[in-house]
């Protein structure tokens, strides 16, 4: 079983940070690409029922924070939110499961809306 990668929890303080208007351009960008590509790429980290529980709750909690405010932005907005982030969390904690191109597609909503992304990094 690979472990997390430590660099989730730089990614998901940036995430923390972020103004509504950057989330909603993330929902955009994801939208363009559409759900197939990222979905796929998801299922290759093949996380465990445990793994994706632990990602999914550090997840919300970080998005949480965010309710009252995505909420001004129109409905779906916070759900949009917790699941273009937990798509690109995938990546990011578990990018030794993925291949380059995979990583790419979970992290390019984040990237083109000018959020920093950690680079792929392989562990030994």
């Amino acid at each position: 079983m690979t472990t997390i990668d430590p660099s989730l929890g730089a990614f998901l303080a940036t995430v923390s940070l972020l103004a509504p208007e950057q989330f909603d351009a993330i929902r955009v960008n994801g939208r363009r690409m559409g759900p197939a590509r990222r979905i796929a790429a998801r299922k290759a980290a093949k996380l465990s029922a445990s793994e994706f529980s632990s990602l999914d709750k550090r997840v919300r909690d970080t998005i949480q924070r965010h309710d009252a405010e995505l909420g001004r932005i129109g409905d779906g907005a916070l759900t949009a939110a917790i699941n273009d982030t937990l798509l690109a969390a995938h990546a990011v904690g578990y990018a030794d499961r993925l291949s380059d191109e995979e990583y790419s597609v979970l992290v390019a909503p984040f990237v083109e809306a000018g959020v920093p992304v950690p680079p792929r990094q392989l562990r030994p």
